[in-house]
């Protein structure tokens, strides 16, 4: 049984979320978000008077990068396993998510990557990844 890597993976864009590990052989998923399981909640912000009129849209991404951060730092507070995290996402997405990290949090950030990878299968994500930075070997093709 291979050792578990201690690097969470979160593939995000401004509307849906994937955290991932590798399991000695490829990426695997285990857990998925999306904004739009919560925009009823968002929309209902729109409309507040304490807040600048807005793109709802944009309002729903907004909303959806600081539940990522907060998803990754709850994810590095339970799992005393994991050693730190890859963050890839478009340029302005990443910007918003790592915005709203703790300092401690920012220590665990292994790397970024200024790509969208949230549509490809996990058996084709290894490739985009630099396996050295995260402590374990690259993998020939």
């Amino acid at each position: 049984m291979p050792a578990q890597d201690p690097v969470l993976y979160a593939v995000c864009d401004g509307e849906k979320a994937r955290f991932l590990r590798f399991d000695g052989q490829q990426m695997r998923t285990f857990q998925r978000f999306g904004a739009h399981d919560s925009e009823t909640d968002a929309i209902g912000e729109v409309g507040s008077i304490k807040q600048p009129r807005t793109d709802p849209h944009v309002q729903v991404k907004e909303r959806f990068a600081r539940e990522i951060a907060g998803e990754i730092e709850n994810a590095l507070k339970d799992n005393a396993a994991l050693e730190g995290f890859v963050l890839t996402a478009p340029p302005h997405v990443l910007h918003d998510i790592r915005e709203q990290f703790s300092k401690a949090t920012l220590k665990k950030l292994i790397k970024t990557e200024t790509k969208d990878l949230t549509n490809i299968p996990d058996q084709d994500l290894l490739p985009h990844f630099d396996r050295p930075a995260t402590g374990w070997p690259q993998l020939t093709p």
